[in-house]
């Protein structure tokens, strides 16, 4: 119990109490770069949030970008996680030393990075047209949902490894040996050994993947276009350039409750599934 009382003092810091402030401010009154505090406190700031014509589009993007992110890590990382637990071999440390390598580069540097190679004179249009596969550069490439997407699967995809990783880490591979011996194909291994045992990591992965792409207010400033802003750009205008505390607040405390939604449901699914999490025994 002692032990717990510096990880509980730390959330309690660092995420329950800016959570209750900004839900405090999203029932003030706004005014420019303030708030007035004083009664009654109004639910207007939710109201704009729900009928304010762009919100629908905000969140819109924001959903299918996220889930488009999501998904193609979850794609590309269970392959490679599973790789790398299994097949690696002598290599497993030095290819998870590379995979983590990844992360010391910097957020921006990687988002300037995929802007110069996406761009209209960028690696990949010059290359096309020197192979004289087109004749003039791809415009969807850059300041598109296209770019945003691709950026940040790189950027969160070493995670996502690391955490599906973690997840293959009990199972081993005596156990796969077990199953095939016992008739299991590769498919009924995966099916009824594997995607069970990795579901709740798995889930993990995507709900960090879906917040951090879908909440992200960088990249899309980089690499989107004006037809691909996204809720957390909205949420950065209301605080930094329209000074409207209140409605920033109300609109961000919206988007934690849609993904507390979002993480409910996927736990149900889980449950209903029969799929819980595996206490590994020594």
């Amino acid at each position: 119990m002692t032990l717990a009382v510096p990880a509980a003092l730390g959330l309690l810091l660092f995420f329950a109490a800016p959570v209750a402030i900004f839900l405090v401010y999203s029932f003030l009154t706004g005014v420019v770069f303030s708030f007035s505090a004083e009664p009654p406190l109004t639910f207007e700031n939710y109201v704009d949030v729900f009928q304010a014509p762009s919100t629908n589009d905000l969140l819109g993007n924001s959903a299918v970008v996220g889930l488009l992110v999501a998904a193609a890590c979850l794609a590309i990382g269970f392959p490679v996680a599973y790789w790398i637990r299994y097949h690696a071999g002598r290599f497993q440390n030095l290819v998870l030393l590379l995979v983590i390598a990844a992360l010391f580069a910097s957020y921006l540097v990687r988002i300037y990075a995929w802007r110069s190679m996406l761009g209209s004179d960028g690696v990949i249009n010059s290359g096309l047209e020197s192979l004289g596969v087109i004749d003039e550069p791809l415009g969807f490439l850059v300041f598109s949902r296209f770019a945003i997407v691709v950026a940040i699967v790189h950027i969160l995809l070493p995670f996502v490894i690391l955490i599906l990783y973690a997840g293959f880490r009990p199972l081993e591979p005596r156990y796969l040996e077990a199953s095939e011996d016992l008739g299991a194909g590769f498919v009924d291994r995966w099916r009824r050994i594997i995607l069970p045992l990795v579901a709740v990591p798995a889930m993990s992965a995507f709900m960090l993947c879906f917040v951090l792409a879908s909440a992200d207010y960088v990249t899309p400033q980089f690499l989107g276009g004006p037809e691909s802003s996204m809720v957390g750009v909205q949420i950065q205008n209301y605080f930094k350039a329209q000074g409207d505390y209140p409605q920033g607040a109300a609109l961000a405390i919206t988007v934690l409750v849609g993904y507390l939604l979002l993480q409910g449901l996927l736990l149900l699914a889980l449950k209903l599934l029969g799929v819980r999490r595996v206490e590994w025994g020594t």
